[in-house]
């Protein structure tokens, strides 16, 4: 899959809110459809439930409010995401602080 971006974040309520400063501004949406198909994201809404609080690493291509051709590729259990959550609270409070 290259050429796709890869988003780091946590699902919260059904959508994913990036972590990572790669231009998202969360929370997003995910989508199967790649971007020039002629539907709309919604047709392709990809469920996020199985990964409810958990971290996921995500690849697709980033339109605004939506990630298209997403794709899971990994996702952390609850001790990683804790710490990936912490991580990241942690470097955007030093951020805001400089």
């Amino acid at each position: 899959m290259s050429g796709y971006d890869q988003f780091l974040g946590i699902v919260q309520n059904g959508l994913f809110r990036p972590l990572a400063q790669n231009g998202l501004r969360g929370p997003v949406r995910l989508t199967k459809i790649q971007m020039q198909e002629a539907r709309s994201p919604e047709s392709g809404k990809f469920n996020l439930s199985e990964y409810e609080s958990c971290a996921i690493m995500v690849q697709g291509y980033d339109s605004g409010g939506w990630i298209y051709s997403a794709n899971v590729i990994d996702h952390a259990g609850p001790i990683l995401t804790f710490v990936v959550s912490k991580v990241f609270i942690q470097n955007k409070r030093k951020n805001k602080k400089g």
